[in-house]
């Protein structure tokens, strides 16, 4: 990709402190973004905006829409910050998630839904702590992310199968247990998100990619790229006939997954938005977040090989259509790529994922060929 935002790797506030952008954020208007901050020898994130090249930094542990961070900052360390839009705070044994009020009770509710539907001898879930308006206080969790295993040397690469593997198992069960007659309460009560609320979300973020890049030259022809990309994943998704609704994590990438001790349950972390979808739309985030670790140098080949070959196993035993697991790909592809191109250390890789269909859907034809 030629063009992408220009989102500065650094930022400088009033007292003339250089911040590293970690993260960034479209916002509503051309060169406006929000961003998520840190500095050497500064604990935690601070949140900000950026307009039209002027920082604008919040106060340290406060959001005058998330009201309750005021009262969790001082208890830890902030460790998210989206400006108006949520934050976590890591406080010893705890973590305590901010949103807006509304959205509090929205996250308590899919919590506690997916604590009742995960059986605690596959995925052990964080406990709720408590829920007090616009923060939720939960537990940590053992071990450490399937992120932080295949990015570590140290660790075999026959551990790291074993535990693709373990979760392979552990997400199929999940799903064929939770189909039971004394789930269904649980399940029926998770928001469906349905091909059509999903290419929704997908053209919110597709949407501020285009303003940003709308009245710029040497835009036009990505701007031309990521049109074309969208309509071809609004086909995907919509036109074709969608596989039944399962409960669904929402997010699922490797972050979240965690591993201890071999004879241990896996951890599955974050709920906010589950629901109820296609089991494609889960199984194809996580095997486009695997191929974006690959591209950040996050991952062997060998070990996303191996990864995938597991996700690719686990979609093939819930009986995903293969044109619905390219579908969801396809929409996942275009979503992060445009994300990360707001991102300074990204750029190049989002542009190959706006631009280059990626080795997904070479995969889904061998799967297809075979079933």
């Amino acid at each position: 990709m030629g063009w992408h935002p220009p989102v500065p790797a650094t930022v400088l506030d009033e007292e003339n402190t250089e911040w590293q952008v970690l993260r960034s954020w479209p916002d509503d208007s051309a060169e406006d973004y929000v961003l998520e901050l840190g500095a050497p020898g500064r604990a935690g994130v601070r949140a900000a905006h950026l307009r039209a090249g002027q920082l604008e930094l919040l106060r340290d542990g406060r959001d005058r829409r998330l009201p309750a961070l005021k009262r969790a900052s001082p208890l830890g360390e902030v460790v998210v910050h989206r400006a108006h839009k949520r934050a976590v705070v890591r406080a010893g044994e705890h973590y305590l998630k901010i949103f807006r009020a509304r959205q509090s009770d929205e996250a308590v509710g899919r919590h506690a839904r997916m604590n009742e539907l995960l059986g605690a001898e596959d995925f052990l879930t964080p406990d709720i702590v408590s829920c007090t308006p616009g923060c939720l206080t939960l537990t940590t969790l053992p071990g450490r992310s399937l992120f932080e295993l295949g990015n570590d040397p140290a660790a075999s690469d026959a551990v790291f199968d074993q535990a693709w593997q373990k979760w392979s198992v552990a997400w199929v069960r999940q799903q064929i247990l939770a189909r039971a007659p004394a789930h269904r309460p649980a399940l029926e009560a998770l928001p469906p998100r349905t091909a059509a609320v999903e290419m929704e979300s997908l053209q919110r973020i597709v949407g501020q990619w285009l303003v940003h890049a709308k009245d710029i030259p040497a835009a036009q022809p990505e701007r031309a790229a990521v049109r074309a990309s969208a309509g071809q994943a609004a086909q995907l998704l919509l036109r074709a006939e969608p596989d039944p609704l399962v409960w669904s994590h929402g997010d699922l990438h490797d972050k979240q997954i965690f591993t201890a001790d071999p004879g241990a349950p896996l951890g599955l972390l974050d709920f906010d938005e589950a629901g109820r979808a296609e089991a494609a739309a889960d199984l194809a985030n996580l095997a486009v977040h695997l191929q974006l670790r690959l591209r950040q140098h996050r991952l062997t080949a060998g070990r996303y090989r191996t990864a995938r070959r597991h996700v690719i196993a686990t979609a093939e035993e819930l009986r995903v259509s293969p044109a619905r697991f390219d579908a969801y790909a396809a929409a996942t592809r275009l979503r992060l790529g445009c994300l990360y191109s707001f991102r300074p250390q990204w750029t190049a890789l989002a542009g190959d994922f706006l631009n280059l269909p990626g080795d997904d859907a070479q995969l889904s034809d061998g799967w297809r060929a075979s079933a």
